[in-house]
């Protein structure tokens, strides 16, 4: 066999080595590519995953830019209003002022210093001695005349069992005579009772 012999011998034994397209459409893309050697399969063209990408047209009619204009105006001292820039204060610098003259204020009641937090409300630990809520203070009130009225509940109680206890052994001593004491004889050992 020669070289040409056995190439065409190859292709006309094996079909697997043509490529198989589609027989209706001559334009589409090849279903299969096989590969050239003796033993090959057929390998199928990976198709693609996911979501097919969008035109630019599509793209382009959902981008709406907007841009929005903030004018700033506040109140000068003749009661006109005038353009700024942007505003000096925002509401949670407006907020730490206002808890920052507060605490100026308990600084001077007090007469110490006083420490804040981050949020820039006073530390009620620097404050000292008993920070107590009214709620806190009625109950300790309702606490301590509860003990009171117990403890007297309890001393009564007491005194009565005195009373009766006294009254208890009165009328036994009273009903039944008193025995007269009577010294006990000394015991004797056992060998001193038999003269040892």
């Amino acid at each position: 066999m020669s070289d040409t012999e056995s190439d065409e011998s190859l292709d006309l034994e094996n079909e697997s080595n043509v490529i198989i397209e589609d027989e209706e459409d001559d334009e589409e893309e090849v279903k299969y590519k096989v590969k050239a050697r003796k033993k090959s399969k057929p390998i199928p063209i990976p198709k693609k995953k996911g979501r097919p990408s969008k035109p630019l047209e599509e793209k382009l009619a959902k981008q709406v830019i907007t841009k929005e204009k903030v004018i700033y105006m506040v109140q000068n001292e003749n009661g006109d209003y005038e353009k700024m820039k942007k505003p000096k204060f925002t509401a949670r610098e407006l907020k730490k002022m206002e808890l920052e003259k507060e605490k100026e204020k308990k600084e001077l009641e007090l007469g110490k210093k006083l420490i804040q937090r981050k949020n820039g409300k006073i530390d009620k630990r620097s404050i000292g001695g008993k920070t107590r809520t009214p709620a806190q203070i009625e109950a300790t009130r309702r606490l301590v005349e509860a003990n009171k009225k117990r403890r007297a509940e309890k001393e009564d109680n007491k005194k009565k069992e005195v009373k009766s206890m006294i009254k208890d052994s009165v009328k036994e001593v009273v009903s039944e005579p008193a025995v007269f004491y009577q010294p006990k004889q000394p015991e004797i050992p056992e060998w001193k009772k038999y003269g040892f």
